[in-house]
């Protein structure tokens, strides 16, 4: 019984840091995931503004005539549409206000799933994961590798260059206040 312990415990003391290694070389990536997952979305939606300022007629005809948008007239909901489209999809795609942009893409990716009531099941189960996706960037942020994340360093750094200097003295004046 004590070899098998021994056995076990070599075997654990090998494969610990060998785990730690590969879970940290896979953060290491995390980085990479969330800027290809940004631009993938965010050329989804940036075709789909585009298609729709092609051929505007069509588009108003298209909200006119199929879209059963709820509240709003069918030429207001095109334009806030492609609005959202174009300009949630830019700020995304360099990860600007992020959170923001995949929340208001993700908001029109329900509308859009409900005014068209010939959604295919294949359609509905990619707006399906597109949703899935927009709320991992709601919650978890458009990542480092975003404008977000630079304005914050800067922020930070400055600061930081404040405090070294003295400029700032009480902790009311670190918080903005």
């Amino acid at each position: 019984m004590t070899r098998n312990t021994g056995l076990l415990r070599r075997t654990v003391d090998l494969a610990v840091p060998v785990y730690r290694q590969l879970v940290r070389g896979l953060e290491v990536l995390i980085p990479l995931f969330d800027l290809s997952l940004r631009l993938y979305l965010a050329h989804i939606f940036w075709k789909g503004g585009m298609v729709k300022l092609s051929s505007w007629i069509s588009t108003v005809m298209l909200f006119t005539m199929v879209y059963d948008v709820p509240v709003l007239p069918p030429e207001l909901a095109a334009y806030l549409a492609t609005a959202i489209e174009l300009g949630g999809s830019f700020l995304l795609a360099i990860g600007l206000a992020g959170r923001w942009a995949a929340l208001s893409l993700f908001g029109l990716n329900i509308v859009a799933s409900i005014s068209y009531g010939q959604l295919s099941e294949a359609a509905l189960q990619e707006a399906f994961y597109w949703g899935v996706l927009f709320l991992y960037l709601v919650l978890h942020g458009p990542g480092l590798l975003s404008v977000d994340a630079l304005l914050r360093y800067l922020i930070r750094r400055k600061q930081g260059t404040r405090i070294a200097d003295g400029e700032v003295s009480s902790p009311a004046a670190l918080h903005g206040r």
